[in-house]
């Protein structure tokens, strides 16, 4: 599919592909169409994988008894959002 960009647009491709920060004129495309799609789309609230940690919390937290959130709290937020940005499976862990 041809596409037509205005001459400023075609100047600033050629520009940042000559100055090596993307290898071509098409990788630079893909790189602005990935930031616009990440940009647009709506993100996922929680992963399906994961609501019932959500409603395990939701639970908790309506049940009366409160704690504090621990150092091990943390760290486990922090692994789950680790995994989860490597696409590690729930059943995996």
């Amino acid at each position: 599919m041809a596409n037509e960009l205005s001459s400023y647009s075609e100047e600033y491709l050629a520009r940042i592909v000559a100055a090596g920060i993307f290898p071509s004129k098409e990788a630079a495309l893909e790189a602005a169409v990935a930031a616009l799609r990440e940009k647009t789309e709506p993100l996922p609230l929680v992963p399906p994988e994961h609501m019932d940690l959500v409603e395990q919390a939701l639970a908790s937290s309506h049940s009366g008894y409160p704690r504090p959130f621990t150092a091990a709290d943390w760290e486990r937020l922090r692994q789950l959002a680790r995994d989860t940005a490597a696409g590690v499976n729930k059943g995996q862990q």
